[in-house]
């Protein structure tokens, strides 16, 4: 038995066998995201943070400068 996804040897699968786990495994989690939609007031905060976004009132900050800070203080 596997103790963990890390011991299963995924390289032992032929490519097409490959192909289809992947394939399975997205839609998995394309069904369970759309079984599970954004409530009213989700969608109302991610459309109220979107015309924030586009009128350009929200200062954008780049993955590498907020992962640089993350790290920073993950090292503390």
């Amino acid at each position: 038995m596997l103790e963990s996804i890390k011991d299963f040897d995924f390289k032992a699968l032929s490519i097409d066998e490959r192909t289809l786990l992947a394939h399975d495994i997205w839609e998995s989690v394309r069904e369970e995201t759309e079984a599970s939609p954004l409530s009213p007031e989700q969608m109302a905060e991610l459309e109220r943070r979107i015309a924030e976004s586009d009128a350009g009132r929200v200062k954008h900050i780049p993955w590498e400068e907020v992962k640089q800070k993350l790290l920073a203080r993950k090292r503390l």
